[in-house]
């Protein structure tokens, strides 16, 4: 079994040269269409945060230099929970992102549109939240990534 240990992340991370005193990560998990892919990336890129995606996908797409390319995201999020408060999103939830503040280092967990997170995410997350919609259908995932960056960090911008 592959355990994600600090001196593997640490080598991922001295390529990219990003050090662990960032204050944020967006981690985009089960997205495929490279047309959200690279609009949430953008949209990060605009507040100078990393993305961290899946290793399958096809890197000649993407054009940005703030992505991470990890295999195994869940050990990934498993090892980081000690230094960060992971959020994830969700329509179902009771907390709403309007009523929430950020004070610590944190990740943020944005799933896909249709099928959102798996459970064990879900159970991994220390807060899940909401974002109000006018009904019951979900948003699309790069107005939800626009939404919660712009809501989590206009304090820091």
């Amino acid at each position: 079994m592959f355990f994600l240990n600090k001196f593997f992340f640490l080598k991922i991370l001295n390529k990219k040269k990003i050090s662990f005193k960032k204050k944020f990560f967006v981690v985009l998990y089960f997205l495929t269409n490279y047309g959200n892919i690279l609009s949430c990336i953008r949209t990060c890129f605009i507040f100078n945060i990393y993305c961290i995606i899946k290793k399958k996908i096809n890197e000649s797409f993407i054009n940005f230099n703030n992505f991470l390319k990890i295999n195994k995201i869940y050990f990934f999020l498993k090892n980081n929970k000690k230094n960060y408060l992971l959020i994830s999103l969700s329509i179902n939830s009771f907390l709403s992102i309007l009523n929430f503040n950020l004070k610590k280092k944190t990740i943020i967990l944005i799933g896909n549109e249709k099928k959102s997170l798996n459970k064990k995410f879900f159970l991994l997350s220390d807060i899940i939240l909401k974002i109000k919609t006018y009904c019951k259908k979900s948003l699309n995932v790069n107005v939800v990534n626009g939404i919660c960056l712009f809501k989590l960090l206009k304090y820091d911008l």
